[in-house]
């Protein structure tokens, strides 16, 4: 229903909770994994056990604990976290949700198309504008012109006729050719060029047009100086219903691309001059981009506010959706809106890119980051019968997760075919705030803010399931304040939690410099919502964590919080961590797996043992367990192998910790992750 980071595979967390919750109380159960399979296609109910979720994020747990029956207590600083968990959890009727867009539409809709109207050149006739493409323009600091900052030329692939769609560098004429890594001549100037090749902009600096110039441009330098660079539109893709319903074969059903022509920079200009007129009407944020780890291309690049990441068009159309949707009197359907809203955001800023061989929109959290474009893609903000990232096709995405909660149902594969299998609809959770209303009435408990503290007694919780932050790979606060500034707009008068102007950073659990958190710090604020989570969780319970990382360090500051904490590893498995299309796995170096951690409360008593043993024993544990990934068609990379070992590493050591022993000297944490890294060769 919303945008999070890094969010986990729901039948992962499912299995799971299968695995640490399920007993012999449940019909059939006994703990092998074909059984265990056979549990995703039955209507489970683990009869109200308690599922604590410390770092909830995007709340898969929530949800699949609630799926399975459970109570749930679930947390997270991060407010954007709360609301989006409070809404995947609240309940509306989806016929109300498509009333009030319907209402939206007659008050809203003509005023907001006419903005995205175009003339299909084919047959002349009134087309829908789906992306529009712009260019930053910079200038020569030695002669003065003006460059356009494009990377290449190529603009789209033709999936249907196998050929590309390019642009003409002289006259900005679109045309087909067959292949745009060949050289090719404009249909129009007669302009040689090959398409893919690059021209002005090179990543971090650019080169003027003018041969006999020749200046080198640092983007950097010029936007320090002279601010943010303008963008000029050049290209849009439209879709024609005319020509799709006569079957144009000109077009792909009924999509296609052309240049801007003198109505499209009016409709613009319009736009634009509207905007300058009620501006100040509009709920938008006048919010100050905060420096940090992920901000700092972003300021780099002259934006200042983040209204800066918007164009006028985009901030007119977004303000006047989000002026309507606030003045909706039902607080739980305004919310909803409200959250729609905040995720339709993603595609409509203009950090937004064209998946150029594909031939769609790639959103602003493409990666975990703010990474600015060159030549930025701006979307049908409001509603499009093609595309992605209108406004009305979010809200059609609660309408059919609403739709879902009420009727659930799974998708199993039968050996053949997929086979859709409906379950019973369970009754809307319901949330509340204390942990003695939960017992009498409620199914989830939910909090924003730290866990360092919670207000539920000792042993109360039956499992602790939680995907806590990965040192420092995904800065949290920083990302969210996207969404935070325009969502406080609607939601500070109502909750506190979004009073602040920026979501609050001084209890998050990051390695984050801008923030001067480190290791010790990650450590140190990780502990104690562990040491929280061992005081709630029931003597025979467990703790469950996934965990996955490149640097030593990070496996080593995870270590030491398990021990600090009083917990020991008693089981580890690698598990994908997002789906294969995720765009954060593509073609990149990235780990794969997720190491699931199980953890028990530790003991008084431990036995010593020798550190050549436990090598031996990490060793011959990570080999069997990437025979056994190979074994079903997987292929571990060397960052995967390097997690599986470090894994194993925590499983082993931590069961005989602090009693490890060399040479009569005890091995510390630190000590045995430095050297367990002499395996990685021989793996």
């Amino acid at each position: 229903m919303h945008k999070w980071w890094a969010r986990r595979l729901g039948s992962v967390f499912r299995a799971i909770l299968l695995y640490s919750l399920a007993d012999e109380n449940l019909e059939g159960w006994s703990q092998k994994p074909d059984t265990l399979w056979d549990y995703f296609r039955r209507d489970v109910n683990l009869n109200g056990k308690i599922v604590l979720d410390p770092m909830m994020g995007g709340g898969t747990t929530v949800v699949e604990a609630l799926r399975l029956g459970c109570r749930v207590i679930a947390g997270d600083i991060n407010p954007v976290s709360w609301f989006l968990v409070k809404k995947q959890v609240d309940d509306i009727d989806p016929e109300l949700l498509s009333r009030t867009l319907k209402k939206l539409d007659d008050e809203l809709g003509p005023q907001l198309r006419q903005y995205y109207e175009t003339t299909c050149p084919e047959c002349g006739e009134k087309a829908e504008a789906i992306y529009y493409f712009h260019y930053k323009v910079g200038s020569c600091t030695k002669c003065a012109k003006e460059i356009p900052l494009m990377r290449n030329f190529f603009l789209a692939r033709n999936t249907i006729r196998a050929s590309d769609f390019v642009v003409c560098p002289r006259c900005w004429n679109i045309f087909e050719t067959k292949d745009a890594k060949k050289m090719t001549k404009c249909t129009k100037c007669n302009e040689r060029f090959i398409p893919t090749k690059r021209y002005y902009s090179k990543g971090r600096s650019y080169t003027c047009i003018d041969e006999n110039c020749g200046q080198n441009e640092r983007i950097v330098d010029f936007t320090r100086e002279f601010g943010k660079f303008k963008e000029q539109m050049y290209a849009i893709e439209f879709y024609c219903r005319h020509c799709d319903s006569s079957n144009n074969k000109k077009l792909m059903n009924g999509r296609g691309y052309k240049a801007p022509d003198q109505k499209d920079r009016d409709t613009l200009a319009k736009a634009i001059e509207e905007y300058q007129e009620i501006s100040q009407s509009l709920p938008i944020p006048d919010v100050m981009i905060p420096v940090g780890v992920e901000t700092t291309r972003a300021l780099n690049h002259g934006y200042r506010k983040f209204s800066d990441m918007f164009n006028q068009r985009q901030l007119l159309n977004l303000g006047k959706i989000y002026r309507w949707i606030l003045e909706i009197d039902d607080w739980n359907l305004k919310e909803f809106f409200v959250l729609a809203f905040s995720n339709c955001l993603k595609y409509n800023n203009m950090f937004a890119k064209y998946n150029a061989t594909r031939g769609f929109i790639t959103d602003i959290f493409r990666t975990h980051s703010f990474s600015p474009s060159m030549s930025p893609v701006e979307a049908n903000c409001y509603d499009t019968m093609r595309g992605r990232g209108a406004f009305t096709s979010f809200v059609n995405l609660i309408i059919e997760g609403k739709e879902y909660c009420r009727n659930p149902f799974e998708r199993v594969y039968d050996g053949e075919t997929m086979v859709k299998i409906h379950f019973p609809s369970r009754k809307s959770p319901k949330i509340v705030e204390k942990y003695e209303n939960l017992l009498k009435s409620g199914d989830v408990m939910l909090r924003c803010g730290s866990s360092e503290h919670l207000e539920i007694p000792d042993e109360s919780v039956d499992v602790v399931v939680t995907d806590p932050p990965y040192y420092g790979n995904v800065m949290y606060s920083e990302l969210s304040n996207f969404f935070y500034v325009w969502l406080r707009l609607g939601l500070k008068n109502r909750y506190d939690i979004f009073r602040n102007p920026l979501v609050p950073t001084e209890r998050e659990i990051i390695e984050n410099r801008y923030q001067g958190k480190g290791r010790n710090e990650f450590i140190q604020e990780l502990t104690k919502v562990f040491s929280e989570s061992n005081r709630v969780l029931s003597a025979d319970g467990i703790l469950v964590f996934t965990f996955h990382h490149k640097k030593r360090d990070a496996w080593g500051a995870i270590l030491r919080t398990v021990l600090d904490s009083g917990f020991y590893v008693t089981a580890s498995y690698p598990v994908r961590s997002e789906m294969k299309s995720s765009t954060h796995l593509h073609d990149l170096d990235n780990i794969v797996y997720d190491m699931i951690f199980v953890c028990r409360k530790r003991s008084e008593q431990v036995a010593s043992k020798s550190w050549k043993s436990i090598k031996s024993a990490i060793e011959q544990a990570a080999v069997e367990m990437i025979m056994n990934l190979q074994k079903n068609g997987e292929t571990p990379s060397s960052v995967d192998v390097f997690a599986i070992v470090l894994g194993k590493c925590l499983e082993v050591y931590s069961k005989h910790y602090p009693l490890v022993i060399d040479d009569d000297k005890k091995v510390s944490p630190e000590m045995a992750l430095r050297s367990i890294e002499e395996l990685m060769g021989g793996l």
